[in-house]
């Protein structure tokens, strides 16, 4: 055999390019921007159902909670110049204060069944972001 002649089988090393290393770094930066956006986002607006007894046993709390329950009867104030909204909600394990800024929604009354998201306030009172009424049993099928 010739000393000339290669006598191994593995392929010769194989460099990358300088245009390939910018497009590996390139996507890199992509895939770790994309992942770190998923998570922040995912997390920030994660929100757990919990009862009211639950949500008043936690107390004020830093992260979001959802608290579904019933509009107490005659709780509703409104005051329409500051969008400002109060009320009650009731469920089988208690009774909570919530207040929520925005416009207030057409079918809120009495009642009303809803899902509230949000945090305690230390003075024990809900601040609600968002509300969300269920549909009333008027607009469901007939059996």
């Amino acid at each position: 055999m010739n000393e000339t002649e290669q006598t191994s089988t593995t392929p010769p090393n194989k460099k990358l390019t300088s245009r390939q290393k910018k497009w590996l770094i390139g996507g890199i930066i992509v895939a770790l921007t994309v992942g770190y956006l998923v998570f922040t986002a995912a997390s920030g607006s994660a929100a757990y159902y919990v009862t009211i007894q639950e949500a008043q046993d936690q107390g004020s709390a830093k992260r979001n909670v959802r608290v579904s329950g019933t509009i107490a009867e005659e709780s509703i104030v409104w005051e329409p110049r500051d969008q400002l909204l109060q009320f009650d909600i009731v469920d089988e394990s208690g009774r909570m204060s919530v207040v929520y800024n925005g416009a207030r929604p057409d079918m809120f009354r009495d009642q009303a069944e809803l899902v509230v998201e949000g945090k305690l306030s230390s003075e024990g009172v809900f601040e609600a972001r968002t509300l969300v009424l269920k549909c009333p049993s008027k607009y469901e099928e007939a059996d």
